[in-house]
């Protein structure tokens, strides 16, 4: 298994997304962009998906560094502690996943890491 598939499956693990939690269909995906969709979370969940959408961001960008420089030790210190953070959300998340929409649109943005990696 390559490196980049291993990150790929402890990010995951981590956020508490298991190969058994099955991917909404692509047309309810796509329109879950409308903001219509997103105004129906709590501020709270709101609050979480922005700081989540952040933290995505830094973890793309790790992963890409990682890609180009295997061995870059400031880029490992980096992903631990961005592993750290999304482990602190956990129980948070797990309870915000009990909410359909937020699923949906949490299971949208997992999508979106999954491609840049």
């Amino acid at each position: 298994m390559s490196e980049i598939q291993t990150s790929r499956r402890n990010f995951l693990k981590v956020m508490g997304v298991t190969a058994g939690v099955s991917m909404a269909s692509s047309t309810v995906l796509a329109g879950l962009l409308d903001h219509t969709v997103i105004q129906k979370l709590n501020p709270e969940q709101k609050e979480f998906m922005l700081t989540y959408e952040k933290w995505m961001d830094e973890f793309i960008d790790a992963i890409r560094i990682k890609k180009k420089e295997p061995g870059n030790l400031e880029n490992h210190k980096k992903m631990a502690a961005l592993a750290e953070r999304a482990a602190a959300w956990k129980p948070k998340l797990t309870e915000y996943m009990k909410d359909k929409t937020f699923a949906l649109i949490y299971q949208d943005a997992i999508a979106r890491t999954t491609k840049e990696i």
